[in-house]
């Protein structure tokens, strides 16, 4: 198969998932029904901003395009898809999905108790930190991984899983309730830099290992023969590699410009406070 035909996957309207296109059609009118002209009628609500809608849509669009396109089938086939659906489902998603999401549709969820208890624990930077990278080191260690990739309910829930991890691990990071935003700007950059590391020795794994290292990966793809196993295998290690060095790069990168604004203006501030205690002196 030559590199043409392997993209000419993508423009047969069969490959792709016309279900779950209207459901997550069905979700973004729903959201912006509720961002727009019911916003009023909805207690707690507030205004939502363009941008936050935007964000939304374009986290439901990227959901989409890891479930719904060629990729999800070709993530059986090639373990190079498999890890691209992977880390665009929880590395690139979940940031943007809680920039979208307003705090007050959030707020409500906090009135369970247990809901409170498991979220307050989960969100603590030192604990999400290592569950989930640990999560996802457990769902790429062979065994489990064939068990799981054999498995509709196991692949299913171990998804739903790691999504509500990566949604717990970016919580620190882009809390979506500003009045829980307790952590410091530079806790957030040693927090995404640790997320890098530990994510690491995942992609070496799988980029160094001298043999395919997963059953469904075993043989060469029937439907997108492009590269053999052990090829395709290191081509996925370096995949989620790269994406999660860009994406993490430019959370630092946000991080870094938000701080330096915040300082300015914290500066700004006293410095005008200074300015008026002065005046207050000098016409005493």
């Amino acid at each position: 198969m030559t590199t043409k035909e392997f993209f000419q996957l993508f423009w047969y309207a069969e490959n792709w998932d016309l279900t779950l296109n209207l459901i997550f059609i069905g979700i973004s009118v729903i959201y912006l029904l509720a961002t727009g002209p019911f916003v009023s009628k909805i207690p707690g609500a507030e205004v939502v901003p363009v941008r936050q809608k935007v964000f939304f849509l374009f986290a439901m669009i990227i959901y989409y395009t890891a479930l719904g396109s060629p990729i999800n089938l070709l993530g059986h086939e090639l373990f190079s898809m498999h890890m691209l659906q992977m880390s665009i489902l929880f590395i690139v998603l979940p940031p943007f999905l809680l920039l979208g999401i307003p705090a007050w549709m959030i707020r409500p969820l906090f009135r369970f108790k247990a809901l409170r208890a498991v979220g307050s624990f989960l969100t603590k930077p030192l604990v999400i930190l290592f569950v989930f990278n640990g999560l996802i080191s457990l769902y790429h260690i062979p065994v489990a991984f064939d068990a799981i990739m054999e498995s509709h309910l196991y692949h299913n829930v171990s998804h739903f899983v790691l999504l509500l991890g990566a949604l717990f691990m970016w919580w620190p990071v882009i809390c979506p309730v500003p009045e829980l935003d307790r952590v410091k700007p530079l806790h957030k950059l040693g927090f995404i830099f640790a997320n890098g590391i530990l994510l690491t020795p995942v992609c070496a794994l799988v980029m160094f290992a001298d043999r395919p290292l997963f059953e469904l990966y075993q043989e060469m793809s029937t439907v997108a023969p492009i590269m053999p196993p052990i090829d395709d295998q290191q081509l996925g290690g370096v995949i989620m590699k790269i994406v999660q060095e860009i994406v993490y790069i430019s959370a630092i990168g946000i991080v870094l410009v938000r701080w330096m604004r915040e300082q300015r203006q914290q500066d700004e501030q006293e410095t005008q406070e200074w300015k008026e205690t002065q005046q207050k002196v000098v016409s005493v």
